[in-house]
């Protein structure tokens, strides 16, 4: 019989629908990608980000390696590339977007990565609309608002408004 880590060492398969790789639901994996996501929502990748997910303890919280981490990102970055492009930026619809939060199914785990999203996002000082796209997606699927986070709203610069151009 197989374990679910073992089961997170084989490639991942994709599905037409969701044409990034699939993790198990609640899986290490699962989460570091949205986690990746996230640092790369602003398009690019910062210093500052990495030095978030250490202070925080987020790859030892989530239960995986930085070595797992990298693999992840870099995973996810191949699957963004094979994306249709719009200008030299990807776009991920919001079925891809349902699709990556699905994945992650534990109230408590919700709540941990909307947590660590929100702190990379607001890590280097900017707020980037890709990033604030992703947060507000992230709480929209998972019917979260951002007091189920504790932390204030006020925490980001006077708040996180949803971006004018956001219909989720």
């Amino acid at each position: 019989m197989m374990t679910a880590q073992a089961r997170e060492r084989f490639t991942p398969r994709m599905h037409p629908h969701h044409p990034l790789r699939t993790y198990a639901p609640d899986s290490p994996r699962a989460m570091a990608r949205l986690v990746a996501l996230a640092m790369l929502a602003d398009g690019r990748l910062e210093d500052r980000e990495l030095a978030a997910l250490d202070r925080r303890g987020v790859l030892s919280a989530i239960g995986i390696t930085r070595a797992d981490f990298y693999q992840v990102l870099c995973d996810l970055c191949q699957d963004l590339a094979a994306l249709p492009d719009r200008r030299g930026a990807y776009f991920l619809s919001a079925q891809v977007l349902d699709g990556l939060f699905s994945e992650v199914r534990s109230t408590a785990r919700r709540k941990s990565v909307v947590r660590t999203l929100f702190d990379v996002i607001r890590s280097d000082g900017h707020l980037a609309a890709g990033e604030q796209r992703l947060f507000w997606s992230a709480l929209d699927a998972w019917r979260m608002r951002m007091e189920d986070m504790s932390v204030p709203p006020s925490a980001c610069h006077g708040g996180m408004p949803r971006p004018e151009h956001y219909y989720g």
